[in-house]
């Protein structure tokens, strides 16, 4: 059933399927972190140091919601920080073996790392609209370029969801493939997915904690966006978005699961 009805899902998955007969060798691509990708050619925004709440966990998971219709305000550049330091942020930095590992908010196969977090800014305080880059050491925003969107040129992107268009800002995670299937090859692709989740379910947890709405978003046209990032999908691919802002308070409408 599951092979005739999604016959490329299928065949993905039992690609990457693995057995003792088809386990890579142990010493087969051990590979240490390369790091984060950094711009620096151009201007960059430091970013305060997360700021925490005292809510409970189970005020954060009974908190998050969907949120689809965003006020016309701008998210505080504090919040922004917090959100991104939740989802892809550096707890410490250690040394081992000679190489300096980033501990991060999130597990990684391999301890590799291999998202970037890109922001499609429209309305954040203190920021000129236009595309970042966050990098995480030192804790910071580069301005990649300053450009505003129209709100058709974001619904359309985000395949005619007018909600995504109505954000203050949406955050994009993209992977380097290369720094994790170089180990684990195509069952990396794998890890990556579950490194993408992770980031943005404490993104979403983040978000409910400073009182903002959140959206995620896996509807998107993928050679569009790599082309408004200015990344080249043979190397870098879009893997899931974020829409960020205040949300509107009556929940009864705004609300999904």
């Amino acid at each position: 059933m599951f092979k005739d009805k999604y016959p490329s899902t299928w065949t993905f998955h039992r690609s990457t399927c693995r057995s003792e007969f088809n386990t890579l060798n142990p010493q087969h691509g051990q590979a240490l972190p390369e790091g984060y990708k950094e711009y620096l050619s151009v201007p960059n925004i430091p970013l305060p140091e997360p700021v925490f709440t005292a809510e409970s966990f189970k005020d954060l998971l009974f908190a998050r919601y969907s949120c689809r219709r965003f006020k016309n305000q701008p998210v505080q550049i504090q919040d922004l920080a917090n959100v991104l330091f939740a989802g892809y942020g550096m707890r410490d930095l250690f040394v081992m073996d000679n190489s300096e590992f980033f501990d991060r908010t999130v597990p990684s196969g391999g301890g590799l790392y291999s998202l970037e977090l890109y922001l499609l800014v429209i309305n954040v305080e203190g920021l000129d609209p236009g595309i970042y880059h966050y990098v995480i050491y030192p804790a910071l925003l580069e301005q990649i370029k300053i450009l505003e969107f129209p709100k058709p040129f974001l619904q359309n992107l985000f395949m005619q969801q007018p909600y995504v268009a109505d954000a203050p800002v949406i955050i994009i995670a993209t992977s380097v493939i290369e720094r994790t299937m170089k180990k684990y090859l195509d069952r990396g692709y794998r890890y990556i997915l579950f490194e993408a989740g992770h980031c943005f379910q404490n993104m979403n947890l983040m978000a409910s904690a400073c009182q903002l709405g959140a959206l995620n978003v896996g509807g998107f046209f993928d050679l569009d966006l790599c082309k408004t990032l200015g990344i080249d999908m043979e190397e870098e691919i879009p893997l899931y978005a974020m829409a960020l802002g205040i949300p509107v308070d009556d929940r009864n409408l705004a609300r999904m699961p």
